[in-house]
């Protein structure tokens, strides 16, 4: 089974921008980002990924006040030189969508599904780039044992608010038990159920 393992790619001597990654992205996968310059390339998900993110948009975007919630958009973080495609972005209200990235002060919320041979980008690398970004949440999907998760169960969603000098973890609901989380807007389910195949339809038929 294949598993997303993040790549840096050298492709030539001079930085890449976000205008690259729009011709490069041309198809879905593989997936290319750019930091400070220079690119990155992620391969296609396993499944297992994928179902969680797929449920987790058509969650989000229920819920949403606005319901301004994508996947696989690009997103420019301050400068052309660094720019990423998050699993799922929220946005603010009344944002133009008409366009073919958005800027960082658009974006609300952020949510990575942590992939095996990603982790430390997902859990560092774009932790700091959000961060110093200014995007107010970043909520983390964590698939796999991490460090402090305790006794929680798989999968554990990590809420992070940023506090001006990078996030902190403010809220965590972990597999097993329905909760609700309160930012960037209350949501109610249980991490368990993104992995049901079926939860999709089962979900949104009950409501």
């Amino acid at each position: 089974m294949q598993t997303a393992v993040a790549q840096t790619l050298v492709l030539s001597n001079r930085p890449y921008t976000i205008h690259d990654l729009l011709e490069l992205n041309v198809e879905r996968w593989p997936r290319f980002e750019v930091l400070g310059g220079t690119l990155m390339m992620s391969p296609a998900p396993a499944p297992k990924h994928q179902l969680i993110c797929d449920n987790l948009q058509s969650l989000l975007a229920f819920t949403s006040p606005h319901g301004s919630v994508f996947s696989g958009s690009h997103l420019r973080l301050g400068e052309d030189e660094t720019g990423m495609v998050p699993d799922i972005m929220v946005l603010h209200p009344d944002v133009d969508i008409e366009r073919t990235y958005f800027e960082a002060e658009d974006v609300l919320a952020v949510v990575e599904v942590v992939s095996p041979g990603n982790r430390k980008n997902d859990r560092i690398v774009k932790t700091v780039a959000y961060a110093e970004a200014g995007i107010p949440f970043y909520w983390r999907v964590e698939l796999l044992p991490f460090r402090g998760q305790g006794e929680a169960q798989l999968p554990v969603v990590l809420v992070q608010e940023n506090a001006g000098d990078g996030y902190r973890e403010v809220e965590r609901l972990a597999a097993g038990e329905v909760g609700t989380v309160t930012r960037p807007f209350p949501v109610t389910f249980d991490p368990a159920d993104l992995l049901d195949l079926r939860w999709h339809q089962k979900r949104f038929r009950e409501d």
